[in-house]
């Protein structure tokens, strides 16, 4: 057992390194080489399959606006709503409800009203595809599982930030199966440390029980990962709003976060050892990774880290075990103690997997974007709140914020409206969220509970944000999903309770 208090820390904020401002010009000018031959650690297959879902994904809801705006130009004939549904069908491969066209052409084409309803269908047939077709192959997970044991890790707990550009950290960041990360997203990566303590719970109860996903007897660990963000391109207004485009700010929550969730198992159980934490940042220009490497207790520090950018290109002529190697060796913490332990081996042998898959994105990210994202702030297409969105792996496509309640959750909620409002409204767009409430088709009454949470979660919406819920400015989706089984997310007001 750990000493008690052994994760207690400092609570002073770290100054982090100021980091090389990011320059579009240099990045395509090492792109060249980076596009013919690819990175020895990239599969080029894999990023094309990856590349073709991000674009087909993202053009369903992008497509919305001009359809709406053909839709406008035949107002007033005497089949509209029929006619609307053709082009529609045609167009995005949806009808929407007759009544719904019927009352938004009352006075005039309300278009506000449309397009909401227009991205909701959206989502409704992206999440039927995403969990049918598994295009990700998100749900293969059994070999990396094995790697993952292998390295001492039996499962993995991601927090990232709300932001919709970290939206894909799981599936594209980190090139891991959907299916074995629990992903829960706060603004600012302040996740809930007592959720994330029952969840944990959950877990090793499952280990004992059922020796899923391995016998409790195993020497394996959890390892719980959080990943704030910063932009080099535009440090003082593309970070996290949460923190006010304050990296070191963002940095120390999130650290602050994990060793606060490291010390409430130690206090609670006693077994903090049975149990890693992990410090990332993520560059929302590129992709690429602040990696904080632990010394050799496990401790981590803000000032001590490893960029995977310049990794990626100080690698970029070498074969496959050759990049292996250097990388393996830039985790490497000087042992100022001959005879000190390294308890922290494994959890820099999965660190430097982590980063040979972050290596692979890096390139994704050079092959089709010339080294830098268009986009360099928010562009999202609708907000997501409450459990679940496992289908959401896409950069800038969802605001995610996971909520059990409005009154828990308001601030992140808060954040995200603030987002759209610059967004949609000033574009004349409503604002679309969408609710998810998980449930367990095992047990019973289990989704009448989940279907009455989605309810009061979005009554309460509507009442917080009253002055655009009134005006038509905001509109919302409840949606439910069994999360036993890889069915899609389905419309509450089409389900009996």
């Amino acid at each position: 057992m750990l000493a008690r208090g052994r994760y207690r820390r400092d609570r002073t904020q770290h100054e982090l390194p100021k980091p090389i401002p990011y320059k579009r010009k240099s990045a395509k000018g090492n792109q060249a080489s980076a596009v013919e031959n690819g990175h020895p650690l990239a599969d080029q297959h894999t990023n094309e399959r990856l590349r073709a879902y991000e674009l087909a994904s993202k053009a369903r809801f992008d497509n919305i606006e001009a359809v709406l705006t053909s839709l406008s130009a035949g107002y007033g004939r005497q089949d509209f709503a029929r006619w609307a549904n053709k082009t529609l069908q045609a167009q995005l491969g949806f009808e929407l409800p007759l009544d719904v066209l019927e009352q938004a052409s009352i006075g005039g084409l309300n278009l506000r009203t449309l397009y909401s309803q227009c991205v909701f269908e959206q989502f409704l047939a992206f999440s039927k595809e995403f969990f049918e077709q598994d295009p990700l192959n998100g749900q293969q997970t059994e070999q990396v599982a094995k790697q993952l044991q292998s390295m001492g890790y039996h499962a993995i707990g991601v927090a990232p930030c709300a932001d919709g550009r970290l939206a894909h950290i799981v599936s594209y960041v980190l090139r891991l199966p959907y299916d074995l990360v629990r992903r829960k997203a706060h603004a600012g990566a302040l996740f809930d440390v007592s959720e994330s303590v029952r969840n944990w719970v959950f877990i090793e109860h499952m280990r004992f029980r059922e020796a899923k996903p391995n016998a409790a007897n195993e020497p394996t660990r959890y390892l719980k990962i959080a990943s704030y963000h910063f932009s080099k391109a535009d440090p003082h207004h593309q970070g996290c709003a949460a923190h006010g485009s304050d990296d070191a700010k963002a940095a120390q929550a999130a650290l602050d976060k994990l060793t606060d969730f490291r010390q409430a198992i130690e206090n609670r159980f006693g077994c903090g050892s049975t149990i890693d934490v992990v410090l990332l940042g993520v560059n929302t220009d590129d992709d690429s990774l602040r990696v904080h490497v632990p010394d050799e207790r496990g401790q981590v520090s803000l000032e001590r880290y490893v960029d995977t950018h310049t990794l990626y290109h100080q690698t970029m002529n070498l074969d496959a075990e050759a990049a292996q190697r250097q990388i393996a060796n830039t985790l490497v913490v000087g042992n100022r103690r001959a005879r000190l332990a390294d308890d922290a081996a494994n959890l820099r042998k999965v660190l430097a997997w982590l980063i040979e898959r972050n290596i692979a994105q890096i390139d994704y990210v050079h092959r089709f974007e010339a080294g830098c994202y268009p986009d360099l702030g928010h562009a999202e297409r609708f907000i997501g709140i409450g459990n679940g969105f496992e289908e959401v792996q896409l950069r800038n496509l969802t605001y995610y914020s996971f909520l059990e309640t409005l009154e828990e959750g308001l601030a992140d909620v808060q954040v995200g409206i603030k987002i759209f409002k610059k967004l949609n409204l000033c574009q004349g767009r409503s604002i679309p969220i969408i609710i998810r409430a998980d449930y367990d088709g095992r047990v019973a009454e289990s989704k009448s509970r989940a279907a009455k949470k989605a309810q009061r979660i979005e009554k309460a919406v509507h009442e917080q944000f009253a002055d655009l819920s009134k005006v038509g400015m905001l509109h919302t989706l409840c949606t439910l999903r069994d999360y036993t089984s890889h069915c899609a997310a389905h419309r509450l007001d089409s389900e009996t309770n």
